[in-house]
């Protein structure tokens, strides 16, 4: 790709499509304006089963597209980007940007689209310095913060860990199900997968279960960046490429590289969410 300026990537127009997500079984949304956001925004919102989240063991790992990591800890030099969203709502340019990006900072990068991006990858999940989980997610009303896995529902899957609530079923507006893990789960069958991982959660309300966010930083979890409400997929691309650019071409910190999306960027256009991080 051939390489712009730092002023050219900044006068990028915004992207158009927009998605959206409900959840049908906790009542209907709060106001007007809301209703009619949700429906041309990035889908936010699960369909959950009525089970309550109890259980707090591991998981039992199944069959899945990556090998639980042997070692203890990261390997400094790899990236994971995992699109579940990849088939349904593409940005290839924002996809190779970013993997030029890390990769000309010096990571070797995996990458996981549509559905690669199962749960047994999101349980298993290893030794990358950092991760960037390009996926719809929710805060369910037990106050949890789930994601979409890029995995197609099926009920007769992960049957145990539905029935606990780490699993639950997610439908999107266009009525499309696919698995959602408790981001508390992430990496449960690696206890020290993501010691001393960064994590970007480009999805809805990323930083709204500080439950979740402290069981990562237990994890040993070194960073954690989020959006504090919904947020447009397209406009997450932009803000999101423009942090990767601060932070590994720009060697801006953590904290100043998301000051400095905030400044260029600005918040969500449609619902004023902000990007924020949290450090362990």
């Amino acid at each position: 790709m051939r390489k712009k300026d730092r002023s050219d990537r900044r006068r990028k127009e915004k992207g158009s499509r927009q998605e959206s997500g409900k959840v049908e079984a906790f009542g209907k949304l709060q106001s007007r304006r809301l209703r009619i956001g949700l429906a041309i925004a990035f889908s936010c919102l699960l369909i959950f089963s009525t089970s309550v989240l109890l259980w707090s063991g591991s998981t039992p790992s199944s069959q899945t597209g990556m090998k639980p990591s042997s070692k203890s800890g990261i390997d400094a030099a790899k990236a994971v980007i995992l699109d579940g969203l990849y088939v349904d709502s593409p940005n290839t340019a924002f996809s190779q940007s970013l993997e030029n990006y890390l990769s000309n900072a010096g990571f070797k990068v995996d990458v996981f689209e549509g559905e690669n991006v199962t749960i047994d990858l999101l349980m298993n999940i290893a030794g990358y310095k950092l991760l960037i989980l390009r996926l719809h997610s929710a805060v369910h009303s037990d106050g949890f913060l789930y994601v979409f896995s890029g995995e197609k529902y099926s009920q007769s899957r992960y049957g145990a860990e539905q029935v606990h609530g780490s699993v639950r079923k997610g439908i999107t507006f266009e009525g499309k199900e696919f698995f959602a893990i408790n981001a508390v789960f992430l990496a449960v069958n690696n206890p020290s997968g993501l010691n001393g991982s960064t994590i970007v959660f480009m999805g809805c309300n990323g930083t709204n279960d500080a439950l979740s966010i402290r069981r990562l930083f237990d994890k040993g979890v070194k960073a954690y960046i989020g959006w504090n409400g919904y947020v447009d997929l397209s406009y997450s691309d932009r803000a999101i490429l423009t942090l990767a650019r601060d932070l590994y071409v720009d060697k801006m910190t953590v904290k100043d590289s998301v000051e400095e999306v905030m400044r260029e960027v600005g918040p969500d256009p449609l619902y004023k969410s902000v990007l924020e991080y949290r450090s362990g």
